[in-house]
């Protein structure tokens, strides 16, 4: 468990590490690689569901997960590296176009990237076990090479939710960096199932198509532009406990999916319906907003608060049901009004993903369950590094409380002698 722990911990870090492109063009509180990788996975998955032929669904979000998994130690390569003028007006003019180059200088570029990429992905998997190793490689390779179709799939999507994250930033205003994406997805899409969601993205932004003219898609982008406001969602539970700069709804879904990907290794479980689970687990809190167990225990007494928030708190069995079955239809409320103009089979099929989960099912809704718990107790372990008046025994309880599956059992020991191995409760 010391290497899975080893690898969960790094993969965090892309928690806090903003994409290069947003830094250079001095966006406010940019976009980390989490919350990118988050919703591309998503939008994947949602847009590939209805391609024929049949892509494999299990790949193409691994793949979507996996892609700049390097990036820890690689940094978020852009195509501008090297290549921005000093004066601050002149590199802001340049972000605004999609950069060209010499077909030789492109493709000496690119090699020097894929061998820094690779480099820091073989750091990065290689205490993993083989077959888990394997599987990782392989999703970058997927993606860098675009040799099979659900990679050139992934790197089309992937474009494709970076130019909706930019019309996020700067809407469609003639005169911003905007044009610069536009330019490389022209050069880039062909699947027809692509050109026709950014047929759709433009009509919402533009109101009329300007670079695409094909058939509509049979649902709306709004729910992926109301998925995107998870990136910047503050986990409540780190709110109420005052962490700055917290982590949120959509970094923490990140971590809980590759998470699930890693543990679930081995094991009789669907990696497809368990990755898809892990994925739309939270979207519901679009809506619902972030529930906590302190629901009705907090005042505007910071004092008393504050001591009520050092532990688990601790309820009735009666108290415990009405308590979760008050949560259980708020958010089954909230996720069907998120996802009320999805197609019908794509809409049932989340909320019964999400409701297994919920409720723990099946296998795999007791499995994902779980580890969504234990990767917010990695979290609070970490804040506990940097903080030790961080009110870490709750979450300790908590994790005694809700585990018991051997292998999860099993790194939530493994984590507790790495953090908390000199600490006394």
């Amino acid at each position: 468990m010391e290497n899975t722990l080893n690898f969960l911990i790094e993969i965090s870090k892309l928690k806090k590490v903003p994409r290069t492109g947003w830094v250079w063009l001095k966006v406010k509180n940019p976009e980390t690689i989490a919350q990118h990788l988050f919703r591309v996975s998503i939008m994947n998955w949602f847009l590939a569901q209805g391609k024929r032929p049949k892509l494999n669904l299990k790949r193409i979000i691994q793949i979507s997960l996996a892609h700049d998994l390097c990036e820890v130690y690689a940094g978020d390569m852009t195509p501008y590296w090297d290549l921005l003028p000093e004066d601050a007006n002149k590199r802001k003019e340049t972000l605004k176009r999609w950069i060209r180059l010499p077909k030789k200088i492109k493709e000496q570029r690119d090699r020097k990237k894929f061998a820094k990429e690779k480099k820091a992905l073989q750091k990065l998997v290689k205490n993993l076990a083989p077959r888990l190793k394997k599987e990782i490689t392989d999703s970058w390779l997927e993606y860098e090479k675009m040799f099979t179709k659900e990679g050139r799939f992934v790197k089309q999507g992937d474009k494709i939710e970076t130019l909706l994250q930019a019309l996020e930033y700067w809407g469609p205003a003639p005169d911003s960096p905007v044009l610069g994406w536009w330019e490389e997805i022209h050069d880039l899409v062909d699947d027809p199932i692509l050109l026709g969601f950014l047929k759709k993205i433009e009509e919402k932004f533009y109101g009329k198509t300007i670079f695409f003219n094909h058939k509509k898609l049979s649902w709306e982008v709004e729910i992926l532009l109301k998925i995107g406001k998870l990136k910047t969602m503050p986990k409540n539970g780190w709110v109420l406990r005052g962490v700055i700069n917290p982590e949120t709804i959509a970094e923490h879904s990140f971590l809980s999916a590759i998470a699930n990907w890693v543990l679930s290794q081995g094991r009789k479980l669907s990696i497809e319906k368990v990755l898809k689970m892990s994925l739309v687990y939270k979207i519901c809190e679009v809506y619902a907003g972030d529930a906590t167990p302190y629901f009705g225990l907090l005042s505007s007494d910071c004092q008393k608060d504050n001591e009520i928030l050092k532990r688990w708190p601790r309820f009735s069995k009666k108290e415990k049901e009405r308590r979760f079955f008050r949560d259980y239809r708020v958010e089954k409320k909230a996720l069907e009004r998120l996802t009320t103009k999805l197609p019908k089979a794509l809409k049932e099929e989340i909320i019964s993903l999400w409701d297994e989960c919920k409720r723990r099912l099946t296998p795999e809704g007791n499995f994902v369950s779980q580890v969504h718990w234990l990767t917010s107790y990695l979290q609070a372990l970490q804040y506990f590094e940097r903080d030790h008046k961080f009110p870490i025994l709750a979450w300790a309880e908590q994790a005694k409380e809700i585990l018991n599956d051997p292998k999860l059992l099993e790194l939530r020991d493994e984590m507790e002698e790495r953090f908390l191995a000199k600490v006394n409760f």
